[in-house]
């Protein structure tokens, strides 16, 4: 019984990361953008959890999903100015040396910045406030990052078990990944154990599998922009998930490990990603009908000068 939740976590995971390789190879790379901070793995920590340590796993999770988002946008942004400032070097150094600095930045935030912000996020009113700044940060910031609009006659949408099928060795690559950190942090000590849990192994890896160490195409490079252009805007929802569900969790009756109130909570879990599914559906969307309106304004703009 005690393997059950690093299997589940490590089979969720790895589904995640397919889905988001899905999304970048077909006709919508923007949805694998917002998938990258999806809330798989924190909603499984959380229905796990003891009732005792919501609050405190509730709290720690906001800040290293803000810092995950920002820095896979960083990473997006310095690729594109590395090809544009640095095209001596070579595709592959472009990607590890930007990555490599991602994960010592995201180390050092995590052990002396986090910490602070956990601190200061004691009550539901500085939580919102919390989230509420990151939204209007972000925004903003995600109209300077939509640089590519999206193709509308692509490559089209493949299925998903071709795309399995053609990145076999990536999917299981990230399968031993989470295997891997999950059993180091289960056999480390308690704050080691939290560090490695909150390494942000699928956004980092599915940012690395996007473009190819060999050679960038117009086409990767493309995607990838693309990717990135939402990437800022999939934390606001992943955090609005945590807050909420760390509430409904609590309002549950105890104790957890009775057949109702797990059913209740894989209920809620699942019906609170479905609401996760649709705002990620809806923010596009929205972003669609907004660059929609812009290119016609464009065009009628060049028509009447």
């Amino acid at each position: 019984m005690e393997l059950t939740p690093l299997i589940l976590k490590a089979v969720v995971g790895t589904g995640l990361f397919t889905l988001i390789l899905w999304y970048a190879q077909s006709s919508n790379p923007r949805a694998a953008g917002m998938m990258l901070t999806f809330p798989a793995l924190n909603g499984l920590g959380l229905l796990t959890a003891e009732s005792r340590d919501l609050h405190l796993m509730g709290r720690a999770m906001l800040p290293m999903i803000a810092l995950n988002g920002l820095l896979c946008a960083t990473y997006v942004v310095t690729q594109r100015q590395l090809r544009s400032r640095r095209p001596a070097l070579s595709p592959g150094m472009h990607v590890w040396t930007v990555l490599g600095a991602c994960v010592v930045l995201w180390g050092g935030v995590a052990v002396w910045v986090a910490p602070l912000v956990q601190s200061y996020l004691v009550s539901s009113r500085q939580i919102m406030a919390f989230i509420g700044a990151y939204a209007v940060t972000s925004v903003p910031l995600t109209a300077l990052l939509l640089w590519s609009p999206v193709d509308e006659h692509g490559c089209g949408r493949q299925r998903f078990w071709g795309v399995i099928r053609t990145n076999a060795v990536r999917v299981g690559g990230m399968l031993g990944l989470l295997v891997l950190v999950m059993l180091v942090a289960r056999s480390g000590a308690e704050a080691w154990a939290g560090r490695l849990s909150a390494l942000p192994l699928i956004p980092f890896y599915s940012l690395l599998m996007l473009p190819s160490t060999q050679v960038h195409t117009s086409t990767e490079v493309t995607r990838l922009e693309q990717v990135g252009g939402t990437v800022l805007l999939g934390p606001l929802v992943a955090m609005t998930f945590v807050w909420v569900f760390v509430q409904y969790l609590i309002t549950l009756p105890l104790p957890r490990s009775t057949v109702s109130s797990l059913a209740a909570g894989i209920l809620g879990l699942l019906v609170l990603w479905s609401v996760c599914g649709l705002m990620i559906w809806g923010v596009l969307r929205g972003v669609r009908v907004l660059e929609r309106r812009r290119l016609l304004t464009n065009a009628h703009g060049l028509c009447n000068p």
